[in-house]
């Protein structure tokens, strides 16, 4: 039997147009493939908004593409792509492991994705010289992720514990919305009435840690509700020290592969300072000014998270 091409890892790839973005094989028949897939632009109204990137210049979204092989592209992702919408469509309600493994595969592949379209972006065009907004051994640090999302192409088993942590919220607007925070390896997407936050590579401490925010489960939020959550899963992401290993097994005969973890996850200290200065970015960003910072000299911090007899929802909602 002819052995399996199982993929190319990050350290022997060549990171040119004519290799796929997610197995590394040299296409065969190239085909671009949208990091934010059509059906989502289309049902969103994407296809002419612009992202902004990590050198702060934006990117209509039509145009956020990357190289794949046919196979990769028709096959596997197509297939990924169906699964999600299910769960989509049915607001990712009562998630088995398979639909968590499911998002975490797709949100996966945007995240990564749009480092790997990076790799061919100059990070000033009026001054080439500078390079390109990252480099290939700066995108060997996604080495985990991309070896989880071979999942995509083959059966993978994922031994406890799981590596990701995943937030679903309900929302009281239609608006889509989408930020990530690259260096902690976490993101959030609201489709409208329905959001999901991702942490990834934390072996499911996070949502553990943050786990008060899941009671909020079925509590319809607003966007400035929905930034503040998120504002403190991606600021304990942050936190994030002593990151897991992660060794893994591919078995030619049965096409499996295996991932296992190695060591736990260890985080500093939280700081109500650091978070709040992350918090008033979140704000700013998406055009909310409350007039100062969010930490106030007393100590106190400004929450959004108050529902309409004045309660906060996280004391509400501890049990």
């Amino acid at each position: 039997m002819d052995e399996i091409k199982f993929y190319r890892n990050l350290k022997e790839e060549t990171f040119d147009v004519e290799s796929c973005f997610l197995c590394g094989q040299e296409c065969d028949s190239k085909t671009a493939e949208h990091i934010f897939p059509k059906w989502l632009q289309h049902k969103y109204d994407l296809w002419d908004k612009k992202l902004i990137i990590s050198n702060g210049t934006t990117i209509p979204y039509r145009n956020l593409t990357v190289p794949c092989c046919s196979d990769c592209n028709n096959n596997k992702l197509s297939q990924l792509e169906e699964r999600f919408k299910l769960l989509l469509d049915g607001h990712f309600e009562d998630l088995t492991f398979e639909d968590e493994k499911t998002i975490f595969q797709w949100t996966g592949k945007i995240l990564y994705a749009t480092r790997y379209l990076e790799l061919s972006l100059l990070i000033d065009r009026k001054n080439p010289d500078l390079g390109k907004i990252i480099s290939p051994k700066e995108l060997e640090s996604y080495s985990a992720l991309h070896l989880f999302l071979q999942s995509i192409r083959f059966e993978t088993k994922f031994n406890a514990p799981k590596p990701w942590s995943i937030f679903i919220f309900k929302c009281n607007d239609e608006e889509f919305f989408y930020h990530n925070l690259l260096s902690s390896l976490c993101l959030s997407m609201k489709f409208g009435s329905v959001s999901l936050t991702i942490v990834y590579e934390d072996n499911n401490t996070i949502s553990d840690f943050m786990g008060v925010f899941k009671n909020l489960r079925n509590y319809g939020i607003n966007f400035a509700q929905y930034l503040e959550i998120n504002a403190h899963i991606f600021y304990s992401a942050t936190l994030k020290e002593n990151v897991p290993k992660y060794f893994s097994h591919f078995h030619q005969e049965t096409e499996v592969l295996t991932v296992n973890t190695m060591g736990s996850l260890k985080s500093r200290r939280w700081n109500d300072k650091e978070y709040c200065l992350n918090f008033d970015y979140l704000l700013l960003s998406c055009g909310i000014d409350i007039g100062g910072s969010s930490y106030h000299k007393d100590g106190n911090i400004t929450s959004f998270l108050i529902d309409e007899n004045n309660e906060h929802l996280i004391a509400k909602n501890k049990n």
